[in-house]
């Protein structure tokens, strides 16, 4: 480190060569840091995720973006862009509203979407030779997790819930839980936003909340009131993957490039660029 320190003392005629130089020594995370790179006369892929944060994947809330730390979903994505060499353009909106902006076209793509053949109407998957959803080639998998009080006396063995007592099971409105547990003849009390679900569970008024265990998990830590009264249970109530939908007008467009970008998140997700922004991410910095 002195070595590189004195060589950029010791050439002021370079002075913005060498000063990049150092920065790309000094501080390597700065050089993922920013919005997406441009490319002129490329195509602009809108994409949309939504305004409640789910570390590490998205961070912050509502509808800015802190290119400083945007999450990791969208630095995989930016990986994604560049090679390929196509734009970007980050949109955060409620998730409903995603849905509806892939189905008219407005937006191009939607994360994270776990599969659900109905959604299969509005937008498109990556998919193997047989029709399959192509996990390979997700953005990741996430789990969606039962929160309850500590003395609800609530039960789950990864096969029955038990002790709800008559009361219905909170979960987010729009998310594919909601039609999991349906299917399993459990009755769901939707609602738009993951805190006053808690809150609805701190009441008393749903007798378990079934949420993504990243994103209720950010809640709980912040609030001090949930933190000493919630837990949850385990094992997780589903595993999934999770996709970048594209919408249909996009992909009858140029069906290629469709393909193209499913292909390089598989392997941008595999590279040693991609594993050394998770180790970032998972270290706070």
């Amino acid at each position: 480190m002195e070595t590189n320190r004195h060589h950029c003392e010791r050439r002021p005629a370079a002075l913005a060569l060498v000063l990049a130089v150092c920065l790309m020594v000094w501080t390597p995370t700065a050089v993922r840091a920013g919005p997406p790179a441009v490319f002129d006369g490329r195509p602009t892929l809108v994409i949309v995720y939504e305004t409640t944060p789910n570390p590490p994947r998205h961070l912050g809330e509502g509808t800015a973006i802190d290119w400083g730390r945007p999450g990791l979903t969208i630095e995989l994505l930016k990986l994604v862009g560049e090679r390929l060499r196509v734009n970007l353009d980050f949109k955060r909106v409620p998730w409903k509203r995603g849905l509806l902006l892939l189905e008219t076209g407005e937006a191009d793509a939607i994360f994270h979407s776990s599969y659900v053949a109905e959604r299969e109407a509005i937008g498109a998957y990556p998919k193997t030779a047989s029709g399959e959803p192509d996990a390979r080639r997700a953005i990741f998998t996430q789990s969606y997790v039962l929160f309850v009080t500590k003395d609800s006396g609530v039960t789950w063995d990864g096969a029955t819930l038990g002790g709800l007592g008559g009361r219905p099971v909170g979960a987010t409105a729009g998310y594919s839980v909601v039609r999991d547990l349906e299917r399993s003849g459990v009755a769901v009390q939707p609602g738009r936003v993951p805190a006053l679900n808690l809150a609805k569970l701190l009441e008393g008024r749903i007798a378990a909340y079934a949420e993504l265990e990243g994103l209720a998990d950010q809640i709980i830590r912040q609030d001090a009131e949930l933190f000493r009264q919630v837990v949850k249970l385990q094992p997780p109530l589903i595993t999934k993957p999770y996709y970048l939908m594209l919408s249909r007008p996009f992909v009858a467009r140029d069906p290629a490039l469709a393909e193209a970008v499913w292909d390089a998140l598989a392997e941008v997700r595999a590279s040693e660029e991609f594993r050394k922004l998770e180790d970032l991410y998972a270290g706070g910095s």
